[in-house]
C-alpha cells in the first residue's frame, strides 16, 4: 500500500514540474505587448482544448495538432439512480465496474480562403473495461454454447486500434475582429473496426465484443455545426451547437443513435501568453437502433442496444499557453466533471474527462 502511495506522489511531482517548466518557457517565449486573444499561435484559435471545431484558418496557412482525450467511466446508472451489482445480476451475467478510454487524435487544417477551411482528423483508441461476475455459478460461454464453471469474480477486456476518420469543411459567415459566426459540416468515414473479437480466455472467446468496445461506428455519419465567437481585449465568449446524424445501419446490423451537443464557454487572458477558460456542455444521444445478432444480451448491459444514450451536463476548466516563438504553437489543457447524468441504463456513468493538445501553425 505504501509503495502505491509513494508512486502516486512521485507521479504528481513529475507532472507539477513539467507544468512549471511549460509555464516558464511560455513566459520567456511570448512578448508582453499583445492585447487581444487573436494573438494566439493559430489566428482565431482561442478556444478551450475540448472544442474541436472552433475556427477557420487564414488563406494559404496550415495547422497541425495533436490532441489527447482521456475519459474514465465508473458505476452503473439507470436514469439518474445508481445501480448495484446485485441489481444488474438479476438480468445479466456480468456487471461493468469501470472503463477507461484513451483517444489520440491527429488533425491537419488548411485555409483555402480567409473564410473557408478544410480539416482532416484521424484517431487511435485504447479501450479497457473491468467487470464483475457472480462467482461459483454456472455461466454460458459464447464459444460453442457450452457450459462451464466461471470461478473468477472479475474480468478485464481491452481493445485498441485506429478509429473512424473525419473530414470537416468550415465557413466563416461572419468574420469580423470581434464577432465570428462559423458554419461547419463534417463527414464521418467508418475506418474503425466494428468486428473486434474477445480473447480465448474470456467470456467472449473468439466472439465479437459489445458495441462499446468496438473502435468505430461502421456508418457514414453527417456532422453539422454552428459556432459563435465574441472577443474583446482579454475577454472571450463562445457558443456552439453540433450534432451527429446517422442515415443508415452498418454492415453488422445496427446504428448508434443521433446526438446533439451544446457548448458555451468564457475565456480570460490575464497574461499575453496565458489564458483560462470555463465551459459548460450539454449532451443528448438516442439509443442504438438495430442489433448485432451475434451478441447475447444476457451477458452484460453493454451488449443490449437499449442501454446506450441519455443526457449529460458537464462543467470544465481549461488553460491555454501560447508559445509564439516555439514553432508558433499552442498548448491547451482542460478537465471536466459531470454535474448531471440521466442515462438509458444500466450503463457506466462518466467519472471525469481530460483533454490536452498541442497545435502548430505556419
Amino acid at each position: 500500500m505504501k509503495k502505491h502511495v509513494y508512486f502516486i506522489i512521485h507521479c504528481a511531482h513529475l507532472r507539477l514540474s513539467a507544468l512549471l517548466l511549460i509555464l516558464l518557457i511560455g513566459f520567456k517565449s511570448y512578448s508582453q505587448d499583445c492585447d487581444t486573444l487573436s494573438c494566439s499561435c493559430s489566428e482565431g484559435d482561442i478556444n478551450p482544448s475540448g472544442i474541436m471545431i472552433g475556427h477557420s484558418h487564414p488563406k494559404g496557412t496550415w495547422m497541425f495538432s495533436y490532441r489527447y482525450m482521456n475519459m474514465m467511466m465508473k458505476d452503473n446508472l439507470s436514469g439518474t439512480e445508481k445501480v448495484s451489482d446485485d441489481i444488474v445480476f438479476q438480468n445479466y451475467i456480468m456487471s461493468p465496474q469501470n472503463m477507461n478510454m484513451d483517444m489520440h487524435m491527429l488533425m491537419v487544417m488548411y485555409g483555402v480562403t480567409n473564410r473557408f477551411s478544410l480539416m482532416l482528423m484521424c484517431n487511435y483508441n485504447v479501450l479497457s473495461m473491468n467487470m464483475n461476475m457472480l462467482p461459483g455459478t454456472m455461466q454460458m460461454n459464447m464459444n460453442g454454447m457450452t457450459m462451464s464453471d466461471m470461478n473468477a469474480t472479475s474480468m478485464k477486456t481491452k481493445t485498441s486500434g485506429f478509429g473512424d476518420t473525419r473530414l470537416y469543411a468550415m465557413y466563416s459567415l461572419i468574420n469580423k475582429q470581434k464577432h465570428k459566426l462559423i458554419l461547419s459540416a463534417g463527414l464521418n468515414i467508418p475506418t474503425g473496426s466494428i468486428e473486434i473479437k474477445g480473447k480465448d480466455n474470456d467470456m467472449y472467446a473468439n466472439q465479437r465484443l459489445p458495441y462499446m468496445m468496438q473502435l468505430g461506428s461502421g456508418t457514414f455519419d453527417i456532422m453539422p455545426g454552428v459556432t459563435y465567437l465574441f472577443s474583446k481585449k482579454s475577454f472571450l465568449f463562445g457558443s456552439q451547437v453540433t450534432g451527429t446524424f446517422r442515415p443508415g445501419y452498418n454492415s453488422v446490423g445496427y446504428a448508434y443513435g443521433n446526438d446533439v451537443t451544446v457548448n458555451a464557454w468564457l475565456g480570460y487572458r490575464f497574461l499575453p501568453w496565458l489564458s483560462i477558460s470555463a465551459r459548460g456542455e450539454a449532451y443528448a444521444a438516442d439509443r442504438i437502433y438495430g442489433r448485432d445478432t451475434k451478441l447475447f444480451t444476457i451477458i452484460e448491459p453493454d451488449a443490449k442496444p437499449k442501454n446506450y444514450g441519455g443526457k449529460k451536463v458537464s462543467a470544465y476548466g481549461g488553460l491555454n499557453i501560447y508559445l509564439k516563438k516555439i514553432a508558433n504553437s499552442k498548448l491547451s489543457f482542460e478537465y471536466g466533471l459531470p454535474i448531471y447524468q440521466n442515462l438509458n441504463g444500466p450503463q457506466l456513468a462518466t467519472h471525469y474527462m481530460l483533454y490536452a493538445g498541442w497545435s502548430v501553425s505556419f
